[in-house]
């Protein structure tokens, strides 16, 4: 785990927000010179703190109106493995969480239409037994990662 500072942490909340800030203007932001803090953005995605830059897509306005949240208890390592490489390989599935209890993973996944998720469910239904939730809207979407604090 990296150490980082308060500037670090500074320039982390001005990325995460607007990615597109050159390193002039982050400069100014932050008080620093824009040669320190390109050293200080490099040393960060080195680290792979920064691990990537990107436009955030809302799912409905891009063609993909239904979202849903797949939770799938697989029946062992080999089918916790296959789901991994399901998610890795579709590109409808957003996002994949390994995760600890009863569960094996949280699939987030988008289609045009609800029917256009049966394919996927029969697939993962193959590996485990799956459960879907419909996104009926997300209050809470994003935020960016907060420094952590001392209660955390």
């Amino acid at each position: 785990m990296a150490t980082l500072d308060s500037t670090d942490w500074q320039l982390l909340g001005l990325l995460q927000e607007d990615a597109r800030l050159g390193f002039r203007e982050l400069a100014r932001r932050v008080g620093l010179s824009p040669p320190a803090v390109a050293a200080r953005v490099r040393r960060l995605e080195s680290l792979q703190v920064i691990t990537g830059y990107g436009a955030r897509v809302d799912p409905a306005k891009a063609g993909w109106p239904v979202q849903a949240f797949v939770v799938l208890s697989t029946t062992g390592v080999r089918q916790s493995h296959q789901t991994a490489h399901i998610a890795q390989a579709t590109p409808h599935i957003l996002e994949d969480h390994r995760v600890t209890g009863t569960d094996d993973h949280i699939l987030r996944v988008v289609a045009h239409e609800i029917g256009a998720l049966e394919p996927l469910i029969d697939q993962l239904n193959e590996l485990g037994k799956p459960a879907t939730s419909f996104v009926l809207s997300s209050p809470k979407a994003w935020a960016p990662v907060p420094p952590p604090t001392t209660s955390d």
